[in-house]
């Protein structure tokens, strides 16, 4: 792994990630504590730095902030119970990871009295969180995680310059699933590349659904999805069995040499600005006056994994080997 990626994982763990060597210290938290409650989805990597990271910048604004924190391990059918239970504990504040666990508590906590800050959803408006990208609703405000799509069609295309298809597994159950899919098929053919779509709505298919795509599709790729990231060890394990190119939206399953490439949102950069919309409400801002967080083309991680490139027979391009993205 090269000493760059390996120290910036450190930080990022460390909720650090955006931290120079020369930056000055944090205010002292002032004022009287306030009370945080962050509702996780589940004890995935990627999902606990977004949180680590959401912590950190509130810190940062000096707040005096306690965070009572909780998951229900992917299990959709305890949702309800986790928000009602945070709830009880009269938050100031709570944060929401994930699309289901947002649009669960827009239902189930429709007469709260606190502020919502989410992280993340992929499209608010497409999931009926709100109605506008351009700024919150009385009572909810958030980042999005919707990578740069132009983007990534030219890296997939730049490290594979023969594909022609490129398969994409969703779950078609989930509305942020169905927003990405829906905006890469639109951007797809700009890059020469057909959009396979390939549903999955129970993690159990995994297997049975990349065999389906064997000889159809030159690469997979696999969104943040909330079904599919916990399942993505049985994804890889389909797809290596038939030697299929994988693109994930997390870096960790390609650091681990479980995947071949990722081109994807900065995740401690999403729960940095989830962490600064929620200091700016706190310090005052009403969630309706502050637009949802959208990545911008710097807001992106990319790794290549060097064993999955061998186990597949590819060639690093010359216009990649200065990238310092490859893990060895």
């Amino acid at each position: 792994m090269k000493l760059t990626l390996h120290l910036r994982a450190i930080l990022c763990f460390l909720g650090l990630a955006c931290a120079s060597a020369f930056a000055q210290p944090a205010p002292a938290p002032q004022g009287p504590p306030v009370k945080i409650a962050i509702a996780n989805f589940g004890p995935h990597p990627q999902l606990r730095l977004l949180a680590d990271n959401f912590k950190a910048a509130i810190l940062a604004a000096g707040i005096n902030a306690q965070f009572d924190e909780d998951h229900v391990n992917f299990d959709r059918t305890l949702v309800p119970q986790l928000l009602n239970k945070l709830a009880s504990h009269d938050p100031d504040l709570m944060l929401t990871i994930t699309t289901p666990l947002t649009q669960t508590a827009k239902q189930v906590l429709a007469n709260r009295k606190f502020p919502i800050v989410f992280a993340p959803v992929t499209d608010p408006v497409r999931s009926k969180v709100l109605a506008s990208w351009d700024h919150g609703d009385p009572l909810m405000v958030g980042a999005s995680n919707m990578p740069d799509l132009d983007a990534t069609c030219e890296f997939i295309k730049e490290l594979l310059p023969q594909a022609k298809r490129l398969g994409i597994l969703y779950n078609p159950g989930d509305d942020s699933d169905n927003a990405f899919a829906d905006a890469l098929e639109q951007i797809a053919p700009r890059h020469g590349l057909t959009l396979v779509r390939v549903g999955v709505d129970n993690a159990n298919d995994i297997p049975q659904r990349v065999q389906s795509v064997d000889g159809k599709v030159d690469a997979v790729f696999v969104p943040a999805s909330s079904l599919l990231q916990p399942a993505s060890a049985a994804i890889a394990s389909a797809a290596n069995r038939i030697k299929l190119p994988v693109f994930n939206s997390d870096p960790g399953k390609v650091r681990n040499h479980e995947m071949l490439a990722a081109y994807s949102v900065d995740w401690p950069q999403v729960g940095t600005n989830a962490g600064k919309l929620a200091a700016a409400i706190i310090k005052g801002k009403k969630p309706s006056e502050l637009a949802v967080w959208r990545a911008g083309p710097n807001d992106r991680e990319v790794v290549i994994s060097a064993k999955r490139m061998q186990a597949l027979g590819l060639t690093l391009p010359d216009s990649l080997k200065s990238c310092n993205c490859v893990v060895e």
